[in-house]
């Protein structure tokens, strides 16, 4: 059931694709409204466009009050425009400007047009240097790079995960841009692009790159720390074989010695159709662990446990921070709530509503909230994020291995709950 917004976006990829209020994954397209049939005048068909995007919030939007909004007012006001004439640009604005109104981030409207480009610029195979990243707007605006794409572009320049970029061909990263950056990163294959980059710690240096032709890709990382104790970097985008991955390396460790305890790092981790939610808490709790809400009331979310090598007992740390989304907050939200897992890190965005869309007459589209999760101690997660069990001030960007306050702070944490 549950889908949500991806807040990272991928150079050479549009900005909507993994960005901000960006793909949202896992909806479910409802059926139109009005069949196919004869042709509509223009104002008719913005009557009809209008009773649809009416209907589905109505009968499925997730805030029932519309965040103090006077829907059915706002409906008839703009029926009332539609009536006395409209140009069509004229309607997509008013449009546009009332579900504008509602709770941010929860609504989208986008016309045929914008919906087609975007469908188009969603494409796993792009052009540009092969990196995910984040944005961050303090101490100076800059992109993060969560991960780089092995073999790519930016991993032959020496780019790295937790590096920063500053400056794109010598404009500095904007504040009001924020994820668009981005765009000036993308270009043709073949073509390069200069950007400002830091390394925690470092100074900063110049680095061009040819962007390339690539296809949109992401590997965990990880191993056996010094101690003993499994560390496993989830990917950006991970899926079934993320998780078969992890429980794999369990397996294999329990055929030699026992390890102390496992650490999940998802602090670039952002949910994804194929996020392996459930196959994951099978492996580590059991029972009921939360609930997805929605306008006609909640739906547990139950596991049967499963132990896989002593998962369900060993000591489990989980790092989150704020590019965490989605599911993999739900993941961690819903161990905690549970007390099998201890959380480390930053807090995350809260990013976990679900959404539908419904394809409008006119070829346009309505996205909208349609559910949210909240844990076994009552917490909405859309509302507070995951809140980590231990805080600790050290943002991605901050960080590099061997010196990660967080994986740290988890390991002593496994160590001394292992009793080593």
């Amino acid at each position: 059931m549950p889908s949500e917004f991806w807040r990272a976006a991928l150079f050479g990829l549009s900005a909507l694709m993994l960005a901000g209020c960006g793909t949202l994954a896992g909806l479910r397209a409802a059926p139109l409204a009005v069949p196919a049939g004869p042709s509509l005048d223009p104002q008719e068909i913005q009557r009809v466009v209008l009773a649809e995007v009416d209907e589905a919030m109505r009968q499925g939007y997730l805030f029932a009050d519309y965040g103090g909004l006077n829907w059915p007012a706002e409906v008839r006001a703009l029926e009332a425009q539609v009536g006395a004439g409209l140009e069509e640009e004229a309607f997509y604005q008013a449009l546009r400007d009332l579900v504008d109104r509602l709770p941010e981030g929860t609504v989208a409207f986008k016309t045929r047009q914008e919906r087609v480009e975007a469908e188009l610029g969603a494409l796993s195979i792009y052009e540009g240097i092969g990196a995910f990243v984040a944005f961050r707007a303090e101490p100076e605006p800059h992109l993060v790079l969560l991960s780089v794409i092995p073999g790519s572009p930016a991993a032959e320049a020496g780019l790295e995960a937790h590096d920063s970029v500053y400056a794109v061909d010598g404009v500095p990263i904007l504040a009001e841009e924020g994820l668009g950056a981005v765009e000036r990163v993308r270009g043709p294959e073949g073509t390069q692009v200069e950007l400002e980059v830091a390394s925690p710690g470092g100074e900063r240096r110049t680095v061009t790159v040819t962007r390339r032709r690539l296809t949109a890709t992401d590997v965990p990382h990880g191993g056996q720390l010094e101690t003993g104790v499994l560390y496993y970097q989830f990917p950006v985008r991970a899926d079934a074989t993320t998780a078969q991955t992890l429980l794999t390396a369990l397996g294999a460790l329990a055929e030699q010695e026992a390890a102390p305890g496992l650490i999940l790092d998802l602090r670039v981790s952002h949910g994804s159709p194929d996020w392996p939610l459930e196959v994951l808490l099978r492996a580590f709790a059991d029972g009921e662990l939360g609930s997805y809400v929605t306008r006609q009331g909640a739906q547990p979310l139950r596991v049967r446990g499963e132990d896989f090598a002593g998962s369900q007992d060993l000591p489990l740390a989980v790092l989150v921070g704020p590019d965490t989304s989605g599911t993999p907050e739900v993941f961690a939200a819903a161990l905690q709530a549970g007390g099998r897992a201890r959380l480390f890190g930053l807090p995350t965005p809260g990013a976990v509503l679900g959404f539908d869309r419904r394809l409008l007459r006119d070829g346009s589209r309505l996205t909208y909230a349609v559910s949210t999760f909240r844990t076994t101690t009552g917490v909405d997660l859309s509302q507070s994020g995951v809140t980590p069990d231990v805080l600790i001030e050290a943002d991605w960007d901050e960080v590099r291995l061997p010196d990660d306050p967080v994986i740290e702070a988890a390991e002593a944490w496994v160590l001394e709950r292992a009793g080593k």
